[in-house]
């Protein structure tokens, strides 16, 4: 089984003041949201979940819109917005399909490309040539294509790559709870030789800034 995580429960600090939720930010004619969930279908998702919170009754609404399955809390982190989303139903060699809501990368298919390279590793992350990298999850690659490691938000970037969406197995997603950021568990089974890196493009952006929502737009 494959199933979406989409984690849509943030308060967009940086973006204040808004008018509704960061992930209904219209870009491109549509909510930014719709770009991931077009790329989570395309790429084999046979279910898809958001996460957020009863408080956000737009990002609630749109989702229902969509058909997507609802798991609303009150999460306070991005690696416990991805354990509600995995919780139930779930086998230990199922795929869970990962990304953010608030950003826009190519190609299209690039989730169906995650799938089709993991094979019996843990996890297969999409990688991307970015400038953000203090922002972001920077990957270290190694010759053969495993990741040898991942700087979450680091101050000395060690390379130009950045993971922006992966197809994870259930069973690698244990122990996510001692985590804030999902980064710190790829990390982890990174460097026992457990991940494929999938370069995807050099097309990425995250429209968590007022300067890259004007750069979308």
């Amino acid at each position: 089984m494959i199933v979406g995580v989409i984690p849509a429960a943030g308060w967009a600090t940086r973006l204040q003041p808004l008018d509704c939720s960061k992930e209904m930010l219209v870009v491109g004619g549509r909510p930014v949201i719709d770009h991931l969930f077009e790329r989570m279908s395309a790429g084999g998702a046979e279910e898809i979940r958001v996460v957020t919170r009863p408080a956000k009754r737009d990002v609630v609404d749109h989702a229902q819109d969509l058909g997507a399955r609802l798991v609303l809390g009150e999460p306070t982190s991005v690696a416990q917005s991805l354990s509600l989303g995995i919780a139930g139903g779930l086998g230990p060699d199922d795929i869970v399909l990962f990304g953010f809501p608030d950003t826009l990368w190519e190609p299209p298919d690039g989730f169906g490309r995650l799938v089709a390279e993991l094979g019996d590793d843990d996890a297969a992350l999409g990688l991307f040539g970015s400038p953000d990298l203090e922002r972001s999850d920077v990957v270290v690659l190694a010759e053969d294509g495993t990741v040898a490691g991942i700087a979450v938000k680091p101050a000395v970037p060690p390379s130009t790559l950045i993971w922006g969406c992966a197809a994870i197995r259930r069973r690698a997603l244990e122990g996510l709870e001692r985590h804030v950021e999902p980064g710190h568990l790829l990390d982890e089974l990174a460097r026992a030789g457990r991940v494929r890196g999938v370069r995807l493009s050099d097309s990425w952006l995250d429209i968590g800034t007022r300067d890259a929502l004007e750069h979308a737009r």
